[in-house]
């Protein structure tokens, strides 16, 4: 026996010192484990001996060659996996599944281990073919469908018929998938249903409620309620903005100041996505203020939450009911106010040779801007309202 091992190594060591390169021959096994989700991904996956790196295929097709699905993974730690799509497949109706492997489209380092054709391979899975030695599993298949599944891809397809579904469903009432099929077959053959109070959309939300999306099916319901949504919405903003003429105009319009109520028809609350369905508002560099270009001197100031809580004007058409507003003489305002007592800033000379000087009148809901300016040669003051605010009162 020792003798044996020593002619086998000694013949080894002859071979390669020729510059010969030696092969094993290696037994090839390829298993094939089949999943069917539902009719649309079939899962071909199993062990095999074929070393790792191999390419491996998947071929589904019928008996006269026409193919139906492919695809093809690689072996890793003697394991493969292959997902093909078969939702185009035909139902009930035999196919074959080939499960291949081709030494010629390997790798280099594959092709060392099982030959630059195959030849290095042993095994009853083995076919000639072309000067070449294919690894082939052949599996016969048939994608059965239930009658729901059946009446589901017959919508989806264009060739079913709704009753079929329908009378599906007054024997299974919660069907998720039958209900989505029904829903997306009212969509896509009926246009009249495509809005958020049909018979489809509550179909769909019947059927997606509560559950996230476990198939195409799912998601294209899903995909549809959300498309239906952003409609609704679009249509109910464009019935809004039908309005904004009327509104705009109002604010036009309407000049009378209510302390701690309203600027013309700018009333505190009002909301800042209402104003804009009649108005572009336009950000200052204060933090939630905004001003409008047809409404020159005006400025809006908002919550966070978007709600009118300032709103003030330089605009002299604007006057309370007393008849107090921008370009008012301070001394109207004393008539009015008997008891005011305003305190003016030191004065300031600007660019134009005269002097200012500013003072704040704070009434309830109410804030008057007072400017006081004279020619410092001729200190004949003028002293009038610069500015009116209305603002909404803490609780």
């Amino acid at each position: 026996m020792r003798h044996f091992r020593w002619l086998a190594i000694l013949t080894s060591a002859w071979l390669l010192l020729a510059g010969c390169h030696l092969t094993w021959v290696r037994p090839i096994r390829l298993e094939v484990r089949l999943t069917n989700d539902r009719n649309e991904l079939l899962t071909v996956e199993g062990n095999t001996t074929l070393p790792d790196g191999a390419l491996v295929e998947a071929r589904l097709s019928q008996s006269d060659g026409r193919r139906w699905a492919s695809g093809r993974g690689w072996v890793n730690k003697g394991h493969y996996y292959i997902v093909l799509e078969v939702n185009r497949c035909p139902g009930f109706k035999p196919l074959n599944l080939d499960v291949f492997f081709d030494p010629l489209l390997a790798s280099a380092s594959v092709q060392q281990a099982v030959g630059m054709r195959g030849e290095a391979m042993s095994g009853d899975l083995l076919v000639e073919s072309h000067d070449r030695i294919l690894v082939l599993k052949r599996t016969r298949v048939i994608l059965t469908m239930s009658a729901r599944d059946m009446a589901v891809r017959r919508l989806q397809l264009g060739d079913g018929d709704v009753n079929e579904l329908q009378s599906y469903l007054v024997r299974h009432p919660n069907d998720p998938e039958s209900l989505i099929g029904l829903g997306l077959a009212y969509l896509k053959h009926r246009p009249s249903q495509q809005h958020v109070h049909s018979d489809a959309y509550k179909l769909l939300q019947q059927g997606v409620l509560g559950k996230p999306a476990s198939n195409a099916l799912e998601m294209e319901g899903r995909l549809w309620i959300a498309r239906l949504d952003e409609k609704a919405k679009r249509e109910a903003e464009e019935r809004e903005r039908r309005k904004a003429p009327t509104y705009s105009s109002r604010f036009v319009s309407e000049t009378q100041i209510r302390p701690g109520q309203a600027l013309g028809a700018f009333q505190l609350g009002m909301g800042e996505q209402f104003l804009r369905l009649s108005f572009q508002l336009r950000p200052t560099q204060v933090k939630g203020q905004y001003s409008i270009d047809a409404l020159p001197g005006l400025l809006l100031g908002f919550t966070e939450g978007g709600a009118l809580v300032r709103a003030s004007t330089t605009d002299t058409r604007y006057r309370t009911q007393e008849g107090i507003g921008p370009g008012s003489d301070v001394e109207e305002l004393k008539r009015v106010l008997p008891s005011l007592s305003i305190s003016f800033t030191a004065p300031e000379v600007k660019a134009d040779g005269r002097a200012y000087r500013y003072a704040t009148v704070e009434l309830k809901g109410l804030n008057l801007y007072l400017e006081q300016s004279y020619d410092p040669n001729f200190p004949l003051p003028e002293s009038t309202v610069k500015q009116v605010e209305v603002y909404l009162e803490a609780p």
